[in-house]
């Protein structure tokens, strides 16, 4: 199902939950998938980002993997995510 995102920009010195290496290790455990490329725009997903569900009431952080570039899309901008976002606090 896709998503209409925005980034959550200057987030990357969030520590990441105990047990995961890595926010993109903490999205593929999660989801019981290998972060293989970019849910945006399909290049190699480099990064677990944290985004926020555009246009909702529901302002919970999320994570989804993308590529750096996509990673790097400003908080202001709307863009479109096909894969599955994890809940920060799940």
């Amino acid at each position: 199902m896709p998503y209409n995102v925005k980034n959550l920009n200057g987030t990357s010195n969030n520590r990441v939950p105990c047990g995961y290496t890595s926010w993109l290790d903490f999205w593929e455990k999660k989801s019981g998938k290998k972060a293989r490329e970019c849910a945006c725009c399909y290049k190699n997903a480099e990064v677990g980002a944290h985004v926020q569900k555009a246009n909702s009431d529901d302002r919970s952080w999320y994570i989804v993997p993308l590529c750096c570039h996509c990673n790097c899309i400003s908080s202001s901008e709307e863009f479109t995510v096909y894969d599955i976002l994890i809940p920060v606090n799940s």
